[in-house]
């Protein structure tokens, strides 16, 4: 599995990294514009992620809006399959939850600290779930 990251703090990237090790390549991110980079670049490269999982809360561009330019991004890409978006927030919020999935047509909502089984449990429903 290909991941990418977003997260504008190192420690919770490294960290998800981490958890990943032995499941996923995973590429990182600190901020929206550099992740809508790497996806393009990845999609030119014929080498798309299967998933990004996306802090919602940054300076500048929000995860939300990552997301909504992912998706748009995905509108150009006529054959590209459609990414697996995981949404991280460290606030339990009910509109954060629903803008993710309506607007940012997320797969996954996730609650910081984030852990390993939960992780695991999403990644495995969204059937992406392989040995490295």
């Amino acid at each position: 599995m290909k991941c990418l990251i977003v997260d504008d703090e190192v420690f919770c990237r490294e960290f998800v990294a981490t958890l990943l090790r032995d499941v996923a390549n995973c590429d990182q991110a600190s901020e929206g514009g550099a992740a809508l980079s790497k996806f393009a670049q990845a999609h030119q490269n014929d080498d798309p992620y299967d998933l990004v999982i996306l802090d919602i809360m940054m300076p500048g561009m929000s995860g939300h809006d990552t997301a909504k330019a992912i998706r748009a991004l995905e509108k150009d890409q006529p054959n590209a399959k459609k990414v697996n978006i995981i949404m991280l927030t460290a606030l339990n919020s009910a509109n954060d939850a629903m803008e993710s999935f309506c607007e940012a047509q997320s797969a996954a909502y996730l609650v910081k600290p984030v852990s390993k089984d939960g992780l695991f449990n999403v990644i495995s429903k969204l059937g992406l779930m392989k040995k490295k």
